[in-house]
């Protein structure tokens, strides 16, 4: 049914766009280039080899813009990405191609096809992780979105992999995305969403297989009032997968924060956040494992991404101030452990990030800054868990 109606969609979307070819304007043209040097010590933990590295990357995009008739537009975005020194790393993708339709079939609906980056709420869920320059959670398929006084109502149906004939020959066929997910605004302090998606792999092992299933239901809130903000999100995931045997999912993530900015000239903050998501007890039958579908990690567990949002309880506190105009200085701080009892300590360890971020002009962000990731010395499968992984980086953020 569902694949009926993308085909209906795309049909549609090729007449309207043939009848209106010869109306299209002209359009924008903007780019950006992102230019970052890192460089990373002890990655292995262990304080007496010497592991020092460091590279320098680029990426680099150009997007192309307009509408037709007024009644649609399009968005082209080519990228560029590349480690200096390493050939292979000379990637040239598609980071957008989009064409929405304005008012379709009824007022206030868009519908949008094409490959897209899709980011919602506080990018748990589903983000745009662009710490990692190399790596782009795109999605390509169907976006409708119908617009009401106070808020707006998504439909979204994605494939995010396409096997073709290749799933006769593995067994394991396409998998698939689609939900809803609503923003409401309740006051100006206070707006909520709620949402909820299913993502299915078709099984083509056997004919006596389901395809597997995974229900994610969830919802965020956030408020913010006279410099206080309290926001938080919590996320249920349920279904079922047979290969390499049957078992039932059923697992649970949600975080919650406090921040306050005072109101001075230096406009300093302070902020608390607690992080949980549940681990896989062996002990039971079900997979209580959660995973954030497709979230921007760096965003909130570190930027140096050592940990995942995975059977652990993280606990964030926070702080930033403006010393002067357009530099922003701000620190985190991490501690972990992990959510399942093993019998032992679960502790996983610390991270520190120290970040800088300067506003040249409207065009030109400057940034920089410094990671420590400390193991405890109770954690397993490491060489010198106590010694600290640290991670520095220095770069710029150009627009045009």
């Amino acid at each position: 049914m569902l694949k009926r109606l993308m085909i209906l969609v795309v049909v549609l979307a090729v007449l309207i766009g043939v009848g209106l070819a010869a109306s299209a304007q002209a359009g924008d043209f903007t780019g950006s280039m992102w230019y970052r040097w890192e460089g990373m010590e002890n990655v292995d933990q262990d304080g007496d080899a010497d592991d020092a590295s460091a590279f320098s990357h680029l990426r680099s995009r150009i997007a192309f813009s307009g509408d037709v008739n007024e009644s649609a537009d399009y968005i082209l975005t080519v990228e560029n990405y590349r480690v200096f020194g390493d050939p292979a790393s000379d990637v040239n993708s598609i980071y957008q191609a989009t064409f929405t339709m304005r008012d379709f079939l009824v007022a206030d609906l868009d519908v949008t096809l094409g490959r897209m980056p899709i980011a919602y709420g506080r990018e748990r869920v589903l983000g745009v992780e662009d710490w990692d320059l190399a790596t782009n959670i795109l999605f390509d398929g169907a976006h409708g979105r119908y617009n009401f006084e106070s808020g707006w109502l998504d439909y979204f149906n994605f494939k995010l992999l396409e096997t073709y004939d290749g799933k006769y020959a593995s067994g394991s066929g396409d998998v698939n995305i689609a939900g809803l997910y609503m923003h409401y605004d309740a006051n100006e302090k206070f707006w909520f969403e709620p949402y909820a998606m299913m993502m299915t792999h078709e099984n083509w092992a056997s004919p006596d297989l389901d395809n597997d299933r995974t229900m994610v239901f969830g919802g965020l809130v956030d408020y913010v009032s006279n410099g206080l903000h309290f926001y938080g999100e919590a996320v249920v995931q349920t279904g079922t997968t047979y290969l390499p045997a049957e078992r039932d999912l059923s697992t649970l993530g949600w975080y919650t924060g406090l921040f306050y900015d005072f109101d001075s000239a230096v406009e300093p903050f302070i902020g608390f956040e607690y992080n949980f998501a549940s681990g896989d007890d062996t002990a039971t039958p079900e997979n209580e494992a959660f995973n954030s579908p497709f979230g921007s990690q760096s965003e909130f567990l570190g930027i140096m991404n050592v940990q995942g949002w995975n059977n652990v309880a993280a606990m964030r506190f926070a702080g930033g101030f403006t010393p002067i105009e357009n530099l922003d200085v701000a620190a985190d701080f991490f501690l972990f452990t992990e959510d399942v009892d093993t019998g032992t300590d679960d502790a996983i360890g610390s991270e520190l990030d120290l970040k800088l971020n300067y506003m040249l002009n409207a065009d030109v962000d400057l940034e920089g800054g410094l990671g420590m990731f400390t193991y405890e010395e109770t954690a397993g499968g490491y060489a010198a868990p106590g010694d600290a992984e640290y991670f520095v980086w220095a770069g710029a953020h150009l627009f045009f």
